[in-house]
């Protein structure tokens, strides 16, 4: 029996799927016999309904995802953790640049509350925001693109 997965975390996996299907320039039926499941079985993954876990297991390799990245998604992670196409196939585990400026500010904001009696809420805020400002500043004076 599968496992019970909140909808959103199943329509989430479902497009992340579906996506990285399309960039590898396959269809249902392409990953299906690479993984030895039924067409109907693969379809229900991509049409958000619950299957086993070791399913998802099987179509992990096919997608180029590093062990473990459905069930990581289905837990509330927003990408796949892809390996890289070499030798010893490297896991990379994706960092958008909004996601490190979000870590940024709310590290900056734990730090300013941890060691300041005197600083008021507002003051945090405007340190985490010129904080934030600053990072991105620099990303982009390097052409990272934050956008």
């Amino acid at each position: 029996m599968a496992p019970r997965y909140e909808e959103d975390a199943l329509q989430r996996l479902a497009t992340l799927i579906i996506r990285r299907r399309t960039e590898l320039k396959l269809n249902k039926v392409d990953v299906a016999r690479a993984t030895g499941m039924q067409v109907n079985t693969y379809s229900k993954v991509e049409d958000a309904e619950p299957v086993r876990a070791t399913t998802y297991t099987r179509i992990e390799p096919v997608l180029g995802w590093a062990s473990g990245s459905c069930l990581d998604i289905l837990g509330g992670a927003k990408q796949a953790t892809l390996l890289e196409e070499s030798v010893d196939r490297a896991a990379i585990s994706p960092i958008t640049p909004e996601d490190l400026a979000e870590d940024v500010g709310a590290v900056v904001q734990d730090a300013a509350v941890s060691i300041s009696d005197t600083l008021t809420a507002a003051e945090i805020r405007e340190l985490k925001r010129r904080v934030v400002s600053e990072v991105l500043e620099r990303w982009e004076k390097r052409g990272i693109d934050h956008n």
